[in-house]
């Protein structure tokens, strides 16, 4: 049986780990159901990292998963958890280096 989608984020971050894969897995992603959830987790994922993110995207995910692409220095990338090793509140993050973004762009500061 799926479980409700919560109303509000606070109810998503009192959910057990299982319970928001189970709410995850139910959501069609590909129709953007549930959106709103990671769209909070990049906000939060930026507020709390100890390494600056200068980017962050939801990004769909291969089966319809949801996942949070982030973006630091080349510099702090080989520091990181490697590609959806990590999870945060719920969602798997991939990180990358920012000079794979094909959009962003970084001037490394002068010394």
């Amino acid at each position: 049986m799926n479980r409700p989608t919560p109303s509000s984020y606070e109810d998503w971050l009192a959910l057990t780990d299982i319970e928001k894969r189970e709410v995850h897995r139910s959501w069609n992603v590909y129709n953007r159901e549930g959106y709103g959830f990671p769209v909070c987790a990049t906000g939060r994922l930026i507020i709390s990292s100890l390494t600056k993110i200068f980017e962050v995207e939801v990004g769909t995910w291969h089966g319809g998963e949801y996942v949070l692409n982030a973006y630091v220095t080349d510099e702090d990338y080989p520091k990181m958890p490697q590609p959806l090793e990590q999870t945060f509140e719920g969602f798997r993050v991939f990180w990358m280096p920012l000079s794979k973004h094909f959009g962003l762009c970084y001037k490394k500061p002068e010394a």
